[in-house]
């Protein structure tokens, strides 16, 4: 006895078995011999980003599909195919990245007075500023600056 899902996925399988046959474009135009000059053919069966695609999604034979290998690969050789191409695709915006997004956080500079730690070291700066030749002693309360 089988339950009803693997009844359904019996069904399932059985359609996508039955699948059309992919047609050939080289039985279609009736090509004799798979020429690696011949770079409008051989585009065909790359992608986007010229890879080989494959014997399923191409159509070939095994036979057809090793031509096809071979000729695009002298084609990269003499360079009138390219090894790889470069896809720039856009990306929507991630949220929090625009910059009316970077205002509603708040003032940045709003942080509150520094500590005691950096007290000496602005009042030297603040010395040297000044143009002020006299000597400035800084307490450093036993640490390295």
């Amino acid at each position: 006895m089988t339950s009803k899902s693997n009844k359904i996925r019996m069904a399932k399988a059985a359609i996508r078995k039955t699948g059309k046959k992919k047609p050939n474009a080289i039985d279609t135009e009736r090509v004799k011999f798979v020429d690696y000059k011949d770079v409008n053919l051989l585009q065909r069966f790359m992608s986007d980003r010229s890879k080989i695609r494959g014997q399923r999604i191409a159509g070939t034979t095994v036979q057809q599909q090793r031509d096809i290998a071979n000729a695009v690969k002298n084609a990269r050789e003499m360079a009138l195919l390219p090894y790889a191409k470069r896809v720039s695709s856009t990306r929507a915006p991630r949220p929090g990245s625009d910059r009316e997004d970077r205002e509603d956080r708040g003032d940045r500079g709003d942080r509150g007075e520094r500590g005691d730690k950096y007290a000496p070291r602005e009042a030297a700066v603040a010395a040297v500023a000044t143009e002020n030749t006299d000597v400035v002693e800084i307490e450093t309360n036993g640490e390295e600056a």
